[in-house]
Protein backbone atom coordinates (compact mmCIF):
# COMPACT_ATOMS: atom_id res chain seq x y z
CA UNK A 1 0.00 0.00 0.00
CA UNK A 2 1.22 3.49 -0.86
CA UNK A 3 -0.07 6.84 0.42
CA UNK A 4 0.37 10.19 -1.34
CA UNK A 5 0.14 13.42 0.70
CA UNK A 6 -0.17 16.71 -1.19
CA UNK A 7 0.66 19.63 1.12
CA UNK A 8 -0.46 23.19 0.41
CA UNK A 9 0.02 26.05 2.90
CA UNK A 10 -3.02 28.33 2.93
CA UNK A 11 -5.05 25.84 4.96
CA UNK A 12 -2.31 25.14 7.50
CA UNK A 13 -3.17 26.20 11.05
CA UNK A 14 -2.02 29.69 12.01
CA UNK A 15 -1.86 31.13 8.48
CA UNK A 16 -4.21 34.05 7.73
CA UNK A 17 -2.60 35.78 4.72
CA UNK A 18 0.17 35.38 2.17
CA UNK A 19 2.38 37.64 4.29
CA UNK A 20 2.50 34.69 6.71
CA UNK A 21 4.02 32.65 3.88
CA UNK A 22 6.77 35.13 3.03
CA UNK A 23 9.88 36.48 4.77
CA UNK A 24 10.51 35.64 8.41
CA UNK A 25 6.87 34.80 9.05
CA UNK A 26 6.88 31.80 6.77
CA UNK A 27 9.10 29.80 9.12
CA UNK A 28 6.26 29.62 11.63
CA UNK A 29 3.70 28.38 9.10
CA UNK A 30 6.15 25.93 7.53
CA UNK A 31 6.87 24.54 10.99
CA UNK A 32 3.13 24.22 11.54
CA UNK A 33 2.91 22.29 8.26
CA UNK A 34 5.71 19.98 9.36
CA UNK A 35 3.82 19.42 12.63
CA UNK A 36 0.64 18.50 10.75
CA UNK A 37 2.57 16.03 8.59
CA UNK A 38 4.18 14.52 11.67
CA UNK A 39 0.75 14.09 13.28
CA UNK A 40 -0.53 12.37 10.14
CA UNK A 41 2.42 10.00 10.07
CA UNK A 42 1.82 9.27 13.75
CA UNK A 43 -1.77 8.38 12.90
CA UNK A 44 -0.66 6.16 10.02
CA UNK A 45 1.76 4.38 12.34
CA UNK A 46 -1.05 3.75 14.82
CA UNK A 47 -3.39 2.31 12.20
CA UNK A 48 -4.19 -1.38 11.92
CA UNK A 49 -2.91 -1.30 8.32
CA UNK A 50 0.45 0.26 9.13
CA UNK A 51 2.41 -2.90 8.32
CA UNK A 52 0.88 -2.93 4.82
CA UNK A 53 2.18 0.53 3.91
CA UNK A 54 5.41 0.62 1.91
CA UNK A 55 5.65 4.32 1.01
CA UNK A 56 4.35 7.68 2.25
CA UNK A 57 5.08 10.27 -0.44
CA UNK A 58 4.89 13.93 0.65
CA UNK A 59 4.50 16.41 -2.21
CA UNK A 60 5.36 20.03 -1.35
CA UNK A 61 2.56 21.69 -3.32
CA UNK A 62 2.73 25.35 -2.35
CA UNK A 63 4.30 27.97 -4.63
CA UNK A 64 7.68 26.68 -5.84
CA UNK A 65 7.53 23.55 -3.72
CA UNK A 66 10.49 24.55 -1.59
CA UNK A 67 8.85 25.23 1.78
CA UNK A 68 9.22 21.78 3.34
CA UNK A 69 12.88 20.84 3.84
CA UNK A 70 13.97 17.24 4.07
CA UNK A 71 13.82 16.33 7.73
CA UNK A 72 13.32 13.36 9.99
CA UNK A 73 9.73 12.20 10.37
CA UNK A 74 10.67 9.07 12.28
CA UNK A 75 9.61 6.87 9.35
CA UNK A 76 11.97 5.60 6.67
CA UNK A 77 9.07 4.99 4.27
CA UNK A 78 8.72 8.76 3.70
CA UNK A 79 9.74 10.21 0.32
CA UNK A 80 9.40 13.86 -0.72
CA UNK A 81 8.68 15.72 -3.96
CA UNK A 82 10.14 19.24 -4.01
CA UNK A 83 10.92 21.98 -6.54
CA UNK A 84 9.31 23.69 -9.52
CA UNK A 85 8.33 23.69 -12.36
CA UNK A 86 7.06 20.16 -12.75
CA UNK A 87 4.39 18.74 -15.11
CA UNK A 88 1.87 17.67 -12.48
CA UNK A 89 2.61 20.27 -9.81
CA UNK A 90 0.48 19.43 -6.74
CA UNK A 91 0.31 15.74 -7.60
CA UNK A 92 3.73 15.22 -9.17
CA UNK A 93 4.62 11.54 -8.96
CA UNK A 94 1.11 10.26 -8.28
CA UNK A 95 0.13 7.25 -10.37
CA UNK A 96 -1.96 4.09 -10.21
CA UNK A 97 0.45 2.41 -7.78
CA UNK A 98 -0.85 4.62 -4.95
CA UNK A 99 -3.87 3.63 -2.89
CA UNK A 100 -4.91 6.81 -1.06
CA UNK A 101 -4.54 10.57 -1.49
CA UNK A 102 -4.47 13.08 1.37
CA UNK A 103 -4.86 16.83 0.75
CA UNK A 104 -3.28 18.77 3.62
CA UNK A 105 -3.46 22.55 4.14
CA UNK A 106 -5.88 23.09 1.28
CA UNK A 107 -8.18 26.08 0.79
CA UNK A 108 -11.50 27.14 -0.74
CA UNK A 109 -11.97 27.86 -4.43
CA UNK A 110 -11.58 31.39 -5.71
CA UNK A 111 -14.58 33.60 -5.01
CA UNK A 112 -15.74 31.67 -1.94
CA UNK A 113 -17.38 33.79 0.74
CA UNK A 114 -15.03 34.00 3.76
CA UNK A 115 -12.65 31.48 2.21
CA UNK A 116 -9.21 32.20 3.63
CA UNK A 117 -6.74 33.11 0.87
CA UNK A 118 -9.26 31.78 -1.65
CA UNK A 119 -7.82 31.10 -5.11
CA UNK A 120 -7.60 28.38 -7.72
CA UNK A 121 -3.97 27.82 -8.71
CA UNK A 122 -3.30 31.50 -9.46
CA UNK A 123 -5.10 34.41 -7.83
CA UNK A 124 -3.10 36.81 -10.01
CA UNK A 125 -4.28 35.27 -13.28
CA UNK A 126 -7.46 33.23 -12.80
CA UNK A 127 -10.90 34.50 -11.82
CA UNK A 128 -12.76 31.18 -12.05
CA UNK A 129 -12.39 27.61 -13.33
CA UNK A 130 -15.38 25.54 -14.39
CA UNK A 131 -15.54 21.91 -15.44
CA UNK A 132 -18.75 20.98 -17.23
CA UNK A 133 -20.51 24.09 -15.88
CA UNK A 134 -19.50 23.49 -12.25
CA UNK A 135 -17.11 25.83 -10.44
CA UNK A 136 -14.20 23.84 -9.07
CA UNK A 137 -11.40 24.21 -6.53
CA UNK A 138 -7.88 22.85 -6.47
CA UNK A 139 -9.18 20.02 -4.29
CA UNK A 140 -11.83 19.15 -6.91
CA UNK A 141 -9.37 19.20 -9.80
CA UNK A 142 -6.68 17.28 -7.96
CA UNK A 143 -9.26 14.69 -6.88
CA UNK A 144 -10.28 14.22 -10.52
CA UNK A 145 -6.70 13.64 -11.64
CA UNK A 146 -6.20 11.16 -8.79
CA UNK A 147 -9.43 9.43 -9.81
CA UNK A 148 -8.06 9.09 -13.35
CA UNK A 149 -5.41 6.84 -11.79
CA UNK A 150 -7.96 5.07 -9.60
CA UNK A 151 -6.80 6.78 -6.40
CA UNK A 152 -9.46 8.09 -3.96
CA UNK A 153 -9.20 11.04 -1.58
CA UNK A 154 -9.47 9.86 2.02
CA UNK A 155 -8.29 12.81 4.10
CA UNK A 156 -8.47 16.61 3.72
CA UNK A 157 -7.55 19.48 6.05
CA UNK A 158 -8.18 23.22 5.83
CA UNK A 159 -10.66 25.89 6.91
CA UNK A 160 -14.41 25.47 7.44
CA UNK A 161 -15.25 27.04 4.06
CA UNK A 162 -13.29 24.32 2.27
CA UNK A 163 -14.97 21.78 4.51
CA UNK A 164 -18.41 22.88 3.29
CA UNK A 165 -17.24 22.72 -0.33
CA UNK A 166 -15.85 19.21 0.15
CA UNK A 167 -19.05 17.98 1.77
CA UNK A 168 -21.08 19.36 -1.14
CA UNK A 169 -18.86 18.06 -3.94
CA UNK A 170 -17.62 14.61 -2.87
CA UNK A 171 -19.99 11.65 -3.20
CA UNK A 172 -18.08 9.83 -0.45
CA UNK A 173 -16.75 12.44 1.95
CA UNK A 174 -13.13 12.08 3.07
CA UNK A 175 -12.10 12.50 6.69
CA UNK A 176 -11.85 16.27 7.21
CA UNK A 177 -9.84 18.09 9.88
CA UNK A 178 -10.82 21.72 10.29
CA UNK A 179 -7.80 23.85 11.17
CA UNK A 180 -9.54 27.25 11.43
CA UNK A 181 -12.70 29.19 10.60
CA UNK A 182 -12.75 31.74 7.82
CA UNK A 183 -13.94 35.25 8.64
CA UNK A 184 -12.66 36.87 5.44
CA UNK A 185 -10.00 36.41 2.82
CA UNK A 186 -7.26 37.43 5.23
CA UNK A 187 -8.85 36.81 8.62
CA UNK A 188 -10.04 33.84 10.61
CA UNK A 189 -10.46 32.15 13.96
CA UNK A 190 -7.44 29.95 14.62
CA UNK A 191 -7.34 26.55 16.32
CA UNK A 192 -4.37 25.77 18.57
CA UNK A 193 -2.08 22.74 18.15
CA UNK A 194 -3.34 21.17 21.39
CA UNK A 195 -6.77 20.89 19.79
CA UNK A 196 -5.54 19.85 16.37
CA UNK A 197 -2.96 17.15 17.07
CA UNK A 198 -5.41 14.48 18.29
CA UNK A 199 -7.75 15.29 15.38
CA UNK A 200 -4.96 14.81 12.83
CA UNK A 201 -3.71 11.61 14.45
CA UNK A 202 -7.18 10.13 14.73
CA UNK A 203 -8.22 11.33 11.27
CA UNK A 204 -5.17 9.88 9.52
CA UNK A 205 -5.57 6.59 11.35
CA UNK A 206 -9.25 6.42 10.44
CA UNK A 207 -8.57 7.31 6.79
CA UNK A 208 -6.05 4.50 6.41
CA UNK A 209 -8.19 1.96 8.22
CA UNK A 210 -11.23 2.95 6.09
CA UNK A 211 -9.32 2.92 2.81
CA UNK A 212 -11.75 0.46 1.21
CA UNK A 213 -14.65 2.86 1.86
CA UNK A 214 -13.29 5.68 -0.29
CA UNK A 215 -13.83 5.49 -4.04
CA UNK A 216 -12.41 7.48 -6.96
CA UNK A 217 -14.70 10.15 -8.37
CA UNK A 218 -16.67 9.51 -11.53
CA UNK A 219 -14.97 11.27 -14.43
CA UNK A 220 -17.24 12.50 -17.26
CA UNK A 221 -16.63 11.15 -20.76
CA UNK A 222 -16.15 14.71 -22.00
CA UNK A 223 -14.45 17.41 -19.93
CA UNK A 224 -15.20 21.01 -20.88
CA UNK A 225 -12.76 23.28 -19.07
CA UNK A 226 -13.72 26.95 -19.01
CA UNK A 227 -11.30 29.37 -17.39
CA UNK A 228 -12.15 33.02 -16.74
CA UNK A 229 -8.93 34.99 -16.59
CA UNK A 230 -8.45 37.99 -14.33
CA UNK A 231 -8.08 40.30 -17.34
CA UNK A 232 -8.38 40.35 -21.11
CA UNK A 233 -4.61 40.66 -21.52
CA UNK A 234 -4.10 37.43 -19.56
CA UNK A 235 -6.59 35.79 -21.91
CA UNK A 236 -4.71 37.29 -24.88
CA UNK A 237 -1.54 35.65 -23.62
CA UNK A 238 -2.82 32.15 -22.85
CA UNK A 239 -4.92 31.93 -26.03
CA UNK A 240 -1.70 31.25 -27.97
CA UNK A 241 -1.58 27.76 -26.39
CA UNK A 242 -2.45 25.21 -29.11
CA UNK A 243 -5.83 23.58 -28.53
CA UNK A 244 -7.09 26.33 -26.23
CA UNK A 245 -10.06 28.24 -27.65
CA UNK A 246 -10.95 31.85 -26.88
CA UNK A 247 -14.57 32.34 -25.84
CA UNK A 248 -15.00 36.00 -24.98
CA UNK A 249 -12.81 38.74 -23.61
CA UNK A 250 -11.58 36.96 -20.49
CA UNK A 251 -12.62 33.36 -21.12
CA UNK A 252 -10.77 30.44 -22.66
CA UNK A 253 -12.04 26.91 -23.17
CA UNK A 254 -10.53 23.46 -23.60
CA UNK A 255 -12.44 20.27 -24.40
CA UNK A 256 -10.96 16.81 -23.89
CA UNK A 257 -11.77 13.29 -22.74
CA UNK A 258 -8.38 12.96 -20.99
CA UNK A 259 -8.06 14.26 -17.43
CA UNK A 260 -4.26 14.20 -17.67
CA UNK A 261 -4.20 16.69 -20.55
CA UNK A 262 -6.95 18.73 -18.88
CA UNK A 263 -4.84 19.02 -15.73
CA UNK A 264 -1.74 20.06 -17.63
CA UNK A 265 -3.71 22.62 -19.63
CA UNK A 266 -5.07 24.21 -16.45
CA UNK A 267 -1.56 24.56 -15.10
CA UNK A 268 -0.20 25.87 -18.37
CA UNK A 269 -2.87 28.60 -18.29
CA UNK A 270 -2.07 29.42 -14.66
CA UNK A 271 1.67 29.62 -15.26
CA UNK A 272 1.51 31.67 -18.46
CA UNK A 273 -1.34 33.89 -17.29
CA UNK A 274 0.42 34.83 -14.07
CA UNK A 275 3.29 36.28 -16.08
CA UNK A 276 0.90 38.95 -17.36
CA UNK A 277 -0.66 39.84 -14.00
CA UNK A 278 1.00 43.28 -14.04
CA UNK A 279 -0.25 44.13 -17.55
CA UNK A 280 -3.54 45.62 -16.37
Amino acid sequence: MKIFISVDMEGIHGAVSWSDLEGNGKQVVYQNARDEISWIIEGINESAKNEEIEEICICDSHSRGEGLPIQEFGDQRVTMVRGYPRPFYMLEGLDSTYDLLMLVGYHAKIGSLHGMMDHTYSSSAIYRIMINNTEVSEADINALLASWYGVPVGFVSGDDILEHEIMERFAICPIFVRTKEGLGRFSGKMYVPEKLKPLFVQGARQAVESIDVFKPAQIPDVLTIRIDMISTVAADAVSVIPGLMRDGGRTVEYITSDMVTAYRMIHAVAMMGSKFAAYL
